[in-house]
Order: structure tokens, then sequence, then C-alpha cells
């Protein structure tokens, strides 16, 4: 700030309006000033409109320029550059070391945008180990209830349609099974896709998270939930671990879906149903199960219908 009336994180091609250093003067009382006129007259957002507020007073200014810098993209950055581009997209932690072909970064600043609605936002904090708030209903630190986790497999073909399908239907199996023990879904890791390859992702890649959100609150976590401080030792080391049998009939290089009634369920899990802290069941890409056999009620059948948006 010694050289400058406004430092700005920069956004992409712009100056970010949501995290700014301003110098208090008439001349950056003026910047805003135009800024709001800018913005009624033209009804660009705020970004916009500061960023061409900027743009004339550093023509029109005088004797006296208004001076404008970037804070240090390598430790303030937008969520574009530090979600995407630079891979963290599955939480790592700075380290210092840098890797071939990626800066080698330490952020001191995240914005969290480049990602659409609140609840979005709060999740991909979450997901990032970004978010500590606990709440009324201990989100976090709750010794009494009770998970449930699964992985998806890696597909052994390239990316298509169908393995999104197979996730998606695995992702409501899990909400079926929380759903008849009461337990609190772990979501896990996707795989998505690109023109040419798959990467690994999290549910805001896949699906619209105001909606799935609106459906599930309450009812899931997210995929690095297990690895928060917060969370007790009881539960990150009360994991037990079950697991589906298909009919050996089936002929495994052939994808089957196989149906399980929920007294099926209940029974293959009647051992662990109270006891286990964490219930990690592992081929639930194979099984689905059926909803409509009297075990669930409307709301929760309308909501596995309606809840899982695909973007």
């Amino acid at each position: 700030m010694q050289n400058a009336d406004i430092a700005a994180l920069w956004d992409y091609d712009t100056f970010n309006a949501g995290f700014i250093v301003v110098r208090p003067s008439p001349l950056t009382r003026l910047v805003y000033q135009m800024t709001q006129e800018i913005s009624n007259r033209t009804h660009l957002t705020d970004q916009r409109a500061l960023n061409e507020a900027i743009r004339i007073m550093q023509i029109h200014t005088g004797e006296r320029v208004l001076r404008v810098n970037a804070l240090d993209k390598t430790r303030f950055l937008n969520g574009y550059l530090y979600f995407w581009k630079y891979a963290r997209k599955l939480g790592e932690v700075c380290d210092g070391n840098k890797r071939p072909n990626k800066p080698a970064l330490c952020p001191l600043v995240v914005h969290n945008n480049y990602i659409t609605g609140k609840q979005a936002k709060i999740y991909r904090f979450r997901e990032h180990l970004m978010w500590n708030y606990d709440g009324a209903d201990r989100y976090y630190t709750s010794e009494t209830r009770k998970y449930l986790t699964y992985t998806n497999p890696k597909p052994t073909t390239n990316f298509t349609r169908e393995v999104m399908e197979r996730q998606m239907s695995a992702l409501k199996t899990a909400l079926a099974i929380g759903h008849l023990l009461n337990r609190v879904v772990i979501l896990p890791i996707f795989h998505c896709d690109q023109p040419t390859v798959h990467w690994l992702c999290h549910l805001e890649s896949v699906a619209d998270v105001a909606t799935f959100d609106s459906c599930f609150s309450g009812r899931y976590r997210e995929n690095s939930f297990l690895r928060h401080r917060k969370v007790p030792g009881s539960v990150k080391h009360g994991v037990v671990h079950r697991q589906f049998r298909l009919n050996a009939k089936d002929p495994m290089s052939d994808y089957v879906l196989v149906s399980q009634r929920s007294i099926d369920v209940m029974r293959l899990l009647n051992d662990v149903r109270v006891s286990a802290k964490v219930l990690n069941i592992s081929g639930l890409d194979r099984i689905k199960i059926d909803i409509n056999d009297g075990a669930f009620d409307r709301e929760f059948i309308s909501n596995l219908k309606s809840g899982i948006k695909l973007i």
C-alpha cells in the first residue's frame, strides 16, 4: 500500500471487488461514488462497475492519478486458481514444495468464488477442511451420531455416461441404506469427465449442491469429514467394514445391478446396526435398494427422485 490507493485480489481479468484494500482518501471515495453511479445506470455487477470506475479515473484524474495494484497472485488466490487450476480439488495442503509443472503456492487468502450459491460455497469450504463452524447440531463433534461410507471404484474404461449413472445409482443406494439405518452418509470421491481423460472430484462438480442439500440436509457429510480435526477419535477409528455379496452366477465381467429388499439389507447389517460408529460398505455400485417395498416414506422416495440434479 505504500505505492497504491487500492490493492485488490486479481480475479482472472479484473480486480476483485470482494477482497480489496482501500486507502481512505477523497480519491478512493470518488471511486466508489462513481461505482455506484455506473451500477445504477448500467446494472453491471459491483465488480464490473468498480473496474470501469477505476479505468475511467486512471484516465481522467488529472495530476493525482489513481494508483491500483494487484495483491500477490501466489498468496491471494481466487476460487478458480486455487480449487481448479492448481489442483487443490481434493483437499491438498500447502507444504511449500514445488511439484513438476505446478507452482509452489502457499496462499494466505483463498476467495471462494467461481461457484454459484451459498450452500455450494459452504460445501466446498467443508470439503477442503476450511470450515470449522460446528453449530447447535454438533456437525463435527457429535459422538452419538452414526455414519455410513462407501467408495466409487475406478472406471476400468474411458469415462462414459454409464460410469456417471453407476455412481448416481450407488449414491441413491447409500442414501437409502442411511435412511433405513438412521446413518449419515459420508459422500465418496466421484470420477468426473473431461474431453480426453477423467479426474477425481467432489459433489459440487457433478450435482447441484443446493438441490441436494434441500432434500438431504443433515443426512450427508463431505468426503473429507473423517479427516477434520474436530471429529472425535472414537468416530474416526470406529469403522466397521461390510460387503454385499453378489450372486455367484452373475458374470463379473458384465455390470449387473442386484436388487435388494430393505429387510434383506437390515438382516445383513443386523450385527453392526447399533454398534459401529462408521459403517463402510463396499460394492454399492452393483446394488440397488427396492424403495417401494413399504420401508420408505413418501417424502424420502420423493427426495431420492428429485434431490440429485446433475450439472
